[in-house]
């Protein structure tokens, strides 16, 4: 079949001794199509349908809001005369099934033409079913999502990992400077307690010399003003007085930093195999140390409070709990504005403890408080936070068979409680409220 397109229809043009064979296999093979055709007369005059065609023509048709059956929506006067006047016309259609609720099942991509075969003129309308289309390209969309939502919680893990993995390579680090500073200041510190008991026995030296020196003859006067010129000078009395205090300030400097240095360490302790990390642990000595580690953020906004109960050995993983603490108490003391109070309170349950963190600071909206520990969430302004202290929390409390809840009310202040079970392989909590729910 040979054809040409003119700006306003097709003619088709048949040699006139085309076999009829060949027209008939054309005509079968218009009937296996799955698209509707039909070819009518000028008028809308159906004189060929295909079999999908008449499967069509069995449903209700819409289009711009205009329902019915397809002689009242396509073949139409209005429709059929805008195609003579331009020739070609294209159009989408929804149909429906004819039951009571006439839901939609396809939508079709109608193609309509003019044609003209050998001086005879016709429409020509080709219909194509772009349900099972869109149902592809919503299959993909649908899949494309499922791919962006894995590779999102692939990126979360990865990036938890790296924080866990930096967190555990800070605390060797810190083990390992704490050690190094700890040899330096105990031989300073025992140095300090010998030059203190020197000075004393210097001092005791002077006392004598000065008792001597009253005694002296009145020849011996010019020696006794030059002694107390330069006692004069070197104003004696005050040295005196303030030798001793300056050796003892120096002394409990130095008791201060060796604390802070071994709370360091034992903030960041870590075993050399997962089974050496899990150890029988007072949580009291790891708030102790946790609170000095964050002490100099704390103490110019908030007064500590202890409330510490009798508490059995804990089997855990000291430094990740630790951890828990130091993001527990960092977040209370950036929950106060200007000055308040952190109570940190442990009671000890059946077979549990429970170790409470709370703050008298602005609280936590509703609405946050479902996401407060999914990765990456935070209200903190940009660059103040990552959003990661408490999901990792969740995580090393969720890994220790505890549980985590926070209850919060705007403007009175949060209170977070960890519970932990008093053993490793004890009763596991995996009954855990989930995050972001309130006591």
């Amino acid at each position: 079949m040979a054809e040409s397109m003119s700006e306003d229809h097709v003619e088709l043009i048949l040699p006139s001794d085309t076999p009829r064979s060949i027209l008939e296999l054309r005509l079968a093979t218009l009937e296996l199509l799955d698209d509707g055709v039909w070819i009518s007369e000028t008028d809308g005059n159906v004189i060929y349908r295909n079999v999908a065609a008449a499967a069509m023509e069995q449903m209700y048709w819409s289009h711009g809001g205009h329902v019915g059956t397809i002689e009242d929506v396509v073949f139409n006067p209005g429709v059929l005369q805008l195609l003579r006047d331009r020739g070609r016309w294209s159009a989408e259609y929804h149909l429906s099934s004819g039951d009571e609720d006439g839901a939609r099942v396809s939508s079709v991509a109608m193609e309509m033409q003019l044609l003209n075969a050998q001086g005879i003129p016709g429409i020509a309308f080709h219909a194509r079913d772009v349900s099972r289309e869109w149902s592809r390209e919503q299959t993909l969309q649908d899949r494309n999502v499922e791919l962006e939502q894995a590779y999102s919680r692939l990126k979360e893990t990865q990036t938890q990992l790296l924080q866990s993995e930096k967190m555990a390579s800070i605390g060797q680090l810190a083990a390992g400077v704490a050690h190094e500073i700890n040899n330096p200041i105990g031989y300073v510190q025992s140095n300090m307690g010998t030059l203190q008991t020197y000075v004393r026995g210097l001092l005791n030296l002077l006392d004598s010399y000065e008792r001597w020196a009253s005694e002296l003859s009145d020849g011996a006067s010019a020696a006794r003003e030059q002694i107390e010129e330069i006692k004069r000078q070197i104003d004696y009395s005050f040295l005196r007085d303030d030798l001793l205090q300056l050796l003892e300030e120096s002394r409990e400097g130095i008791k201060r930093v060796k604390k802070i240095v071994l709370d360091l360490r034992d903030f960041s302790h870590r075993g050399q195999t997962d089974s050496d990390e899990w150890m029988s642990v007072d949580i009291h000595r790891g708030l102790e140390s946790t609170i000095n580690i964050v002490w100099n953020e704390l103490k110019y906004k908030a007064e500590v409070q202890r409330n510490f109960g009798d508490l059995p050995a804990v089997e855990c993983m000291p430094s990740q709990m630790n951890q828990v603490f130091l993001n527990l108490l960092v977040n209370a003391g950036q929950a106060i504005k200007e000055r308040g109070v952190i109570s940190v309170t442990t009671t000890c349950l059946d077979r549990e403890i429970c170790v409470a963190i709370a703050d008298d600071g602005v609280g936590i909206a509703p609405e946050h408080l479902k996401r407060i520990f999914d990765p990456f969430f935070t209200t903190k302004p940009v660059g103040a936070g990552t959003g990661l202290g408490l999901a990792l929390s969740f995580g090393i409390v969720k890994n220790h068979h505890g549980r985590i809840e926070v209850e919060s009310k705007v403007g009175k202040g949060t209170c977070f409680r960890v519970y932990l079970p008093l053993r490793k392989h004890g009763r596991n909590n995996l009954g855990q409220t989930a995050p972001g729910t309130t006591v």
